[in-house]
């Protein structure tokens, strides 16, 4: 006879899974079976439920025992039961299975849930949301005091970084304020247990096989692969399989630079403890980047139309570094980042060290093989998260920032391997208005289309120390793009306590 739990946060697919799992010939599996500890787990989480043990034996125990009564395996999903684990398993000698899923999901599919369903996630949030007819049906039906859903989520105490901020956060804040603190409060609870108590699965873009090994865990019987993966395809709870209208909240991948800050400084930690930030410099890289240049790799035309519709930029480009060689620190070495063919340049720098960095092996393949001057060399680097083999006067970019998963990190990267100076261009225009940097993911190829914040640049590039800033709008000659926004910078000064 075999007790389980699922702890998850909302929005995190336990019920999809629960109901995939109830389909076992020898088990059972309920969704949230009432009572359902709403007010109690807000009273434990805040220290003011005088007898969490009292609550369990009580109320969840005997719903246990019926139904291990029935069936050879019970197990309950639900989202309530973070301060009370250590009781549940002293009390039932149960198994846990901790079902997580990417925050940043998470956080959209809460405000879709929001919006589209229910409007009752953090109802004292100031703006209500874009409420459809059928979550302002919902919200007038349910009076505030009767809310115990809402109730339930944690709120931050006094003390808190984020108790005096509290009534100004944006629902967006509040969601990722949510999924961090449920999932810290879940993980600090199992922690302490032995290690065969519980099993984790990762919900964010879960597999048959997934599901299986935690059937197993569980002793569950009798799931069969085929009929597992055609649950889980057909979006168990989802907006649609609950008939309700399509998302409207954009995907991660699409949020601003704010939005990504104000995450990252709410729920960062948990990302990386979760595993979601295994390497935090490319935290916000999407699976399989780069394919619209894996699908170009070596086709030199593709190159050459690029950089001729972009002539003005480039020449531009190679024209101030030869404003140097009269000086007395002539840019000798230089460094272009997402060099592509070194179209252009391996011609009109063919007389001083240029080292082209490219993330995709086929071009830099190509370029080894096609671009013969001595003085060059070229690497495959993924050159945000790698360091590149030595230090240049110049590190350029020529239009590449601007399809880069992190713009900061981009701009991080080519600081750190310059010795002088940093110059790109970023070839979707000018946007001195622009407040944050807008993201635009384009699944089919694999890249984003950013706008670039010619003020939020500078702010950090002013942050690191950098000297002679300059941030301007160039004209590019050209009806569909009339500007782009060229950035030039002299490296933070290390004898200022600037670290790179």
């Amino acid at each position: 006879m075999t007790a389980f739990f699922i702890l998850t946060c909302a929005r995190s697919g336990s019920t999809s899974l629960a109901r995939i799992l109830d389909t076992a010939t020898n088990g059972t599996c309920a969704v949230e079976p009432m009572p359902n500890l709403n007010f109690e787990t807000r009273l434990a989480m805040e220290g003011r439920l005088e007898n969490p043990q009292k609550v369990v034996e009580e109320i969840v125990v005997p719903r246990v025992r019926e139904g291990l009564s029935r069936k050879e395996v019970y197990g309950e999903k639900n989202v309530t039961y973070g301060p009370f684990i250590q009781h549940l398993y002293e009390l039932t000698d149960c198994k846990f299975v901790f079902l997580k899923r990417d925050g940043r999901d998470v956080v959209r599919s809460l405000l879709d849930w929001h919006d589209q369903m229910f409007g009752n996630i953090y109802r004292e949030c100031v703006d209500p949301g874009d409420l459809s007819q059928q979550a302002v049906n919902a919200v007038v039906a349910l009076p505030i005091h009767k809310d115990t859903s809402d109730f339930a989520r944690p709120r931050p105490q006094i003390g808190s970084k984020w108790y005096e901020r509290w009534e100004t956060m944006s629902r967006f804040e509040m969601c990722s304020y949510y999924w961090s603190t449920i999932n810290d409060l879940y993980r600090n609870a199992l922690e302490v247990l032995p290690s065969d108590a519980w099993i984790e699965l990762d919900y964010t873009t879960p597999q048959g096989e997934d599901i299986l090994r935690v059937a197993e865990f569980c002793g569950l019987k009798d799931l069969g692969y085929d009929q597992v993966q055609e649950m889980l395809d057909a979006g168990i709870n989802s907006l649609k399989d609950r008939g309700a209208g399509e998302k409207i909240h954009e995907k991660w991948m699409n949020w601003d630079g704010g939005k990504r800050r104000s995450f990252d400084a709410i729920a960062g930690n948990t990302m990386r403890r979760l595993g979601y930030y295994d390497d935090d410099i490319a935290r916000w890289c999407p699976p399989d980047y780069g394919r619209c240049w894996e699908d170009h790799g070596a086709d030199e035309e593709w190159y050459k139309w690029m950089y001729d519709t972009r002539l003005v930029m480039h020449e531009e480009a190679i024209k101030w570094i030869r404003s140097h060689d009269a000086t007395e620190q002539p840019v000798t070495s230089i460094a272009d980042f997402g060099c592509g063919l070194g179209v252009g340049y391996h011609e009109a720098l063919a007389d001083r060290k240029y080292v082209g960095i490219d993330l995709i092996s086929s071009t830099i393949d190509w370029c080894k093989r096609n671009r013969t001057n001595p003085q060059h060399e070229y690497h495959q680097i993924d050159f945000i998260k790698e360091a590149t083999p030595e230090k240049y006067d110049l590190v350029m970019s020529s239009g590449t920032i601007d399809n880069a998963y992190d713009v900061e990190a981009y701009l991080d990267a080519m600081l750190r391997a310059s010795r002088r100076f940093i110059y790109l261009t970023c070839y979707r225009g000018w946007f001195p208005d622009l407040a944050e940097h807008n993201y635009h993911w384009v699944d089919k190829d694999k890249c984003f289309y950013t706008d670039i914040s010619a003020r939020r640049v500078r702010e950090y590039l002013e942050s690191l120390g950098c000297r002679d800033i300059q941030i301007e709008p160039r004209s590019t000659g050209r009806s569909d793009i009339p500007y782009e926004t060229r950035i030039m910078a002299s490296i933070p000064n290390p004898e200022a306590g600037h670290i790179l």
